[in-house]
């Protein structure tokens, strides 16, 4: 009987024992399943290249000039300002603008026959342009150097240039193209790529704009907006 009683004492107490193992084991499975996922963070977000707006300084202006020209032009320090800086094309990268002047002695390699920049005269038409254009010894041109890679104008890669004509004013200043268009006081306006450059201008104000692969010249007083694609003309 005494033997009885403790095999059975015995197996009440194992049957304790596994009873509390096994809810031991359950709560702990439970708080495992209910634990909030380890923070993942989300990937980065690829950043945009922002314009590198440092000021220019004469002494990197005057290699970007060379970089393209060589020695043929030279900073027309004459002006003030005679450069400026700004997003003229629109693509995110600061480009330069700067006045220059044919180097003594050097009108031929201006005039060479497949220079590496864009001889253009923003007040002639198309058909205008090149191979009757040409620069001239006393001519005041405006380059326009557009930025390139990491360093915009500066880059040593950096040597797509407008060279234009006749469009050398007075108080050139850049005006961004939200300005622009803000200020239009219900006038139409052509459709500036990017920054804009303000001047003074043959007695008017008025604004040198890239748009459709060239530069423009926009005079307020007497600017006719192109009719669009498509409009339908001489309806009734």
């Amino acid at each position: 009987m005494l033997n009885q009683r403790r095999a059975c004492c015995v197996s009440l107490w194992l049957l304790m024992v596994f009873t509390v193992v096994n809810i031991g084991c359950s709560s702990k499975t439970s708080r495992l399943a209910e634990a909030p996922p380890a923070y993942q963070p989300s990937p980065a977000s690829p950043q945009m290249k922002m314009p590198n707006v440092v000021s220019a300084k004469l002494p990197e202006v005057q290699e970007a000039v060379r970089r393209v020209f060589k020695d043929a032009a030279v900073v027309d320090s004459t002006f003030d300002p005679s450069f400026i800086t700004g997003d003229f094309n629109g693509d995110s990268s600061q480009d330069l603008a700067v006045i220059l002047k044919p180097a003594p002695d050097k009108l031929a390699e201006m005039n060479e026959q497949y220079p590496s920049w864009l001889l253009r005269d923003p007040f002639l038409s198309g058909n205008q342009q090149r191979p009757e254009l040409n620069v001239q010894e006393r001519d005041v041109l405006l380059a326009i150097i557009h930025g390139y890679g990491e360093n915009d104008w500066r880059d040593s890669q950096a040597t797509q240039t407008y060279l234009l004509k006749n469009v050398v004013g007075s108080n050139l200043s850049v005006k961004s193209a939200k300005e622009f268009q803000s200020a239009r006081n219900g006038r139409r306006l052509p459709r500036a790529q990017g920054d804009l450059i303000q001047e003074t201008l043959r007695g008017s104000d008025g604004y040198l704009y890239y748009a459709s692969s060239n530069y423009s010249w926009y005079d307020p007083k007497t600017f006719k907006p192109k009719p669009e694609v498509g409009m339908a003309h001489g309806g009734r």
